[in-house]
Parts: C-alpha cells; structure tokens; sequence
C-alpha cells in the first residue's frame, strides 16, 4: 500500500463518525475566552473515497453555527498528507495508533500559522488548537474535548481553568514513531518523558492535558509544539510536531507511555 494510501486509511478508521463535545476558546495567555458545545460529524461513502465534514456548534444563548466541508482521496489525498479543503496550505497526517495533526506545511513570515494535534483513546478524543497571527506571535489556543459514545459523559469535566502545573510522578518508560513529511513512519525507539521544552510556554489544562509550544514562531529559529495527555493513571500520550529553521515542517512524532513496576 502506498504511504498515502495508509495515511487516508488511518484517518478513516480512527476518525470517522459523529464526535460529540465542547470547545474551549483561550487568549494567547491562557485566559478563558469562551466555552461552548461542538459536534463534528465526518461521513464518508460505501468506499470510503469521500469524505463529508461537518462541524455544529451551540452556544450558551442556543444560537447555533454549522460549516461543511467535501473532501475526496482523488482530489485531496497527496504524498504529503490529506489536504484540508479549506485551505491548501495545512495537510492532516494520521497514525495506525490514532493519533494525528493537522499542520501547516510551512512557518511563513507576515502569514498567520496555525495546527491542531489529536489524541484518541478508545471512545475519547481530544485535540487542541493552537494559532499564531500574522505576527508571529500566539494568538489563540482552543481545546476540544470529545467522545463518540455520549457527551456529556463521564470522563471529560466541565473544568476550562488552567491549572499551575502537573506533577507527573513515577517511572515512566515509552515507545515513540516518528513521521517525516513524505509520510514514512519510522519504527517504534525507546522514548523518555519530557513533558516541556527548552524556551517553550507550558500550559496546563483540565482532565490531565498539557501543551508546550513556543511564544512566537519564525523562519530562522525551530519550532516544536507538543500536547501530553495522561489518558488513565498508567497511560500517557504526547504527540508533536516540529518545524526546521527555514520554517518547513519537518517531523511529527508520537509517544506512549506507562509507569514501569
């Protein structure tokens, strides 16, 4: 099977299906900026050769907004991920594990920037949102959290505060893959916890998320953005992409891990 080929499969088989939840909106800070229930809802044919996306949202006053969106693997699906049909610029990479991101294929200057990283365990979801402006600088940072079983349901809270920080202990021994941006996946190599990185923001959010991702990004310095996820008192996830310094993407990595005994 062809890289491409793999990488719309798994984003069918891991991705597909009605998502319910809530979107939490913060200021480049970290301030609540607002809190409303979402759906997305992603159908495809017989054949899983096309996609329609859906998203629903309902806000406090029970105004709702409700976009869509048709993507086909003859039209959207490349050697470099699956092209958003909104725009050209971001391609969604998916994992066999289920993980996945929506990434800019390039930092560029004067241009707003923006990515969105997935983590799923059985029926849960979550994945945040991270935009920079046309500055460079963090703008906005949004949270999803979502189950295809129920919502509400009775994992995710109705916390949106950030938290002061995450005390991670225990012995936590990992595997991580990484995927280049042709779309080859490496094989699996022992991985060793690091929950923030050197110069980044580290915000932590509720139900066990945390985000490391730079304050600004620009061509000419690296970039790495990495969300973790304590998905059960001995799991923990974390997925991240990075950026080189002429501002291409150049890697997405994830990593699980448990608490060795």
């Amino acid at each position: 099977m062809e890289l491409q080929d793999k990488n719309w499969q798994n984003f069918c088989e891991n991705h597909l299906g009605k998502w319910h939840g809530s979107r939490t909106r913060y200021s480049g800070q970290g301030e609540v900026k607002g809190w409303f229930e979402a759906f997305r809802l992603l159908q495809a044919n017989s054949d899983q050769t096309e996609i329609t996306h859906t998203n629903r949202n309902i806000y406090a006053d029970s105004t709702t907004e409700e976009q869509s969106w048709q993507f086909s693997k003859h039209s959207n699906n490349f050697s470099d991920g699956i092209m958003h049909p909104i725009t050209e610029r971001m391609r969604f990479l998916a994992l066999e594990q289920g993980a996945a991101a929506g990434v800019y294929k390039k930092i560029e200057e004067q241009v707003a920037f923006g990515i969105e990283l997935f983590l799923i365990y059985e029926s849960l979801r979550y994945s945040l949102v991270i935009v920079y402006g046309k500055d460079g600088n963090l703008s906005s940072i949004t949270l999803i959290r979502e189950d295809k079983v129920a919502y509400p349901n009775n994992y995710w809270s109705n916390e949106v505060n950030l938290l002061a920080q995450r005390n991670l202990s225990g012995n936590w021994i990992g595997k991580s893959i990484k995927m280049t941006p042709d779309l080859n996946v490496s094989a699996e190599l022992p991985a060793e916890l690091q929950e923030t990185t050197e110069g980044n923001e580290t915000l932590f959010f509720p139900d066990e998320i945390s985000l490391s991702c730079p304050k600004e990004v620009k061509v000419g310095k690296p970039a790495n953005i990495t969300t973790t996820w304590l998905s059960k008192p001995d799991l923990l996830q974390q997925i991240s992409v990075s950026y080189n310094n002429s501002g291409d993407f150049a890697e997405l990595q994830f990593a699980k891990f448990s608490i060795q005994k």
